[in-house]
């Protein structure tokens, strides 16, 4: 053969080869699915994932991953274009614990609540269940599952019971704690692993599977809200469904009033009322900087909107102009409307023009009660004599209370609404720095440097102090608090100290990983460096948006739900 025809051969053998491979990686390379497949046309709650090795590397690029380095004495690669975890996720090649990895894709559907009642507390036992689409055989991760679920459950549970049955041709598998109050159930199905808390959320999540029930996948609202908050782009991504939005808030409000939810006319008012006022609701997680934006969207109804679009106007930002607080304030919330009590009248207005006289009742009173613990009883008198911003300061973590902040557009109408509509009395008549406090000692009022401050008598004067001594120069804010807002026409903007979220999430992912958790005075420095948390809030064309920064997102809440009571128990600090 001459050494051409050789020549021309190798190359066609070789062009062969690489047309070969190139098929062959593009038919095993993870095509990404709907999530919302899976999911029940009636969940509750819907959180999707389709890249956690892209969430698990924006995690490790945050200043805040520094502690969990500091606690472990690991110095970790951040490389979230590692080629060897590429390598894997597009050719199926390597450990099956890697292959899943960085293959998998996880939703989260929460389909019912449970809430009961005990002498001392309320407890939320959500219904649900956790879908892995592994895109990796059923014949080649179930060993790699079972012995993932059994450690998960080991650590849970401490000694659970196992038990293997079968239903209607599917295996589940399921371990039950001691006391048999909590379960894992889990089955696979093709390349779908689904992990649930109860038979009954697994086998409904299965049906939805086999297309035996209807998936939320169709849901409009999710389409709508999926382009609105990039969930292309995103971490990840969430959505409570309109139908469910009432059935949420019918439990949440009882619990913040202190009482168990349950099958009362109490929550059908709620549930029917919201229905009318609320609509979808939409969450999505993205990096910023070294931290984590997220991003919501409150969708309420267009008649709602339309209402509140017409008292809804809002003040520039001007920082510089507030008044001092205390730098270590546990978080501090501007509310900038231009005129408080136009927007707060258009706040009754939007709702009561939505529903019946007795829901119209209900929220009016729910309103109200937002500014009770200041001792406002009639909020529209006090907000007519203030000017924006006014401000709410919660200075003690410990607490539990907060400080109201206002500046006084009329002082001897204020000074007569304490005493004759709110009940309080003069006890310092100084000028310019009168105090006030109510019939029962528990709140005090006073005025300072034009504003008035309602709250307990130690918050009040932590504040006085603080404004009394700083100089006319010396800015509003700390320097973990400051920063410069997305918009400079937020509605209103909260700064919040992140710094136990961040330690309960890193304590976390510490013990997760067999490490003794000891909060060294290094470790400490860096926690308290960390800054605040921002979150600007607006009226937008579907409803109330809101953006937050901080160190870890709502990462930093939904991790240590997986470990509430271990993270607690093994922290050991050396101090």
């Amino acid at each position: 053969m001459r050494p051409m025809a050789r020549t021309r051969l190798f190359l066609i053998t070789a062009l062969l080869l690489l047309a070969v491979l190139a098929a062959w990686l593009w038919w095993v390379r993870p095509r990404t699915v709907d999530m919302a497949t899976y999911a029940p046309a009636d969940s509750l709650l819907y959180l999707e994932s389709n890249n956690p090795a892209v969430v698990a590397a924006s995690l490790a690029n945050t200043d805040a991953w520094k502690l969990v380095d500091e606690l472990t004495g690991n110095q970790r690669r951040r490389d979230s274009n590692n080629w060897s975890r590429k390598f894997v996720r597009w050719t199926g090649i390597g450990p099956t614990n890697s292959v899943i990895a960085t293959r998998a894709q996880l939703a989260v559907v929460v389909t019912d609540l449970g809430v009961s009642q005990d002498d001392e507390s309320l407890t939320v036992k959500p219904e649900g269940a956790l879908l892995v689409e592994t895109h990796t055989a059923a014949g080649r991760i179930k060993s790699s599952v079972e012995e993932a679920l059994k450690k998960f459950a080991e650590t849970a549970y401490g000694q659970p019971t196992f038990k293997r049955t079968n239903i209607d041709g599917f295996e589940f598998i399921e371990w039950i704690a001691p006391d048999g109050s909590r379960q894992v159930v889990a089955t696979i199905t093709g390349t779908l692993v689904i992990v649930g808390n109860t038979e009954r959320a697994v086998q409904k999540t299965l049906a939805v599977a086999l297309r035996r029930l209807p998936s939320l996948k169709d849901d409009q609202d999710l389409k709508r809200l999926r382009l609105d908050l990039q969930a292309d782009r995103a971490l990840a991504f969430g959505f409570v469904p309109a139908k469910s939005s009432g059935r949420l808030l019918s439990v949440v409000l009882p619990m913040v009033m202190g009482r168990a939810p349950g099958n009362t006319e109490f929550e059908r008012l709620i549930d029917s009322a919201s229905a009318k006022i609320v609509a979808s609701l939409g969450w999505s997680s993205m990096p910023f900087m070294h931290g984590i934006e997220d991003r919501y969207q409150i969708d309420l109804q267009p008649a709602v909107v339309a209402k509140l679009k017409e008292s809804f106007s809002c003040q520039q930002a001007d920082l510089s102009s507030n008044p001092k607080l205390p730098d270590n304030a546990s978080s501090v919330t501007y509310y900038r409307f231009q005129n408080p009590a136009a927007a707060w009248q258009g706040l009754k207005t939007s709702v009561a023009s939505q529903v019946d006289a007795l829901s119209a009742i209900f929220f009016s009173s729910l309103l109200k009660s937002a500014l009770l613990p200041y001792g406002i009883n009639a909020p529209d008198k006090f907000l007519g004599l203030v000017d924006a911003p006014v401000i709410t300061s919660r200075l003690d973590p410990e607490s539990g209370s907060s400080v109201l902040i206002a500046r006084i557009r009329d002082v001897n109408a204020m000074r007569d609404l304490l005493i004759t509509g709110m009940g309080f009395r003069l006890i310092d008549g100084q000028r310019n720095n009168e105090l006030f406090s109510n019939s029962e000692s528990e709140l005090v009022a006073r005025f300072v440097n034009g504003f008035v401050a309602i709250g307990s008598a130690p918050d009040v004067t932590r504040y006085v102090e603080k404004a009394v001594s700083a100089s006319p120069d010396q800015s509003s804010t700390s320097a973990r608090i400051r920063s410069t807002p997305r918009s400079n026409g937020a509605c209103i903007l909260t700064y919040a100290n992140d710094t136990e979220r961040v330690r309960t999430f890193v304590s976390t992912v510490v013990s997760a990983g067999g490490t003794a958790v000891h909060w060294s005075d290094g470790a400490e420095q860096i926690l308290r460096s960390l800054p605040y948390s921002a979150t600007e809030t607006n009226l937008g064309e579907h409803g109330i948006e809101r953006v937050t920064h901080s160190s870890l997102g709502q990462f930093s809440t939904l991790l240590p739900l997986v470990f509430p009571d271990r993270t607690k128990s093994n922290e050991s600090p050396s101090r």
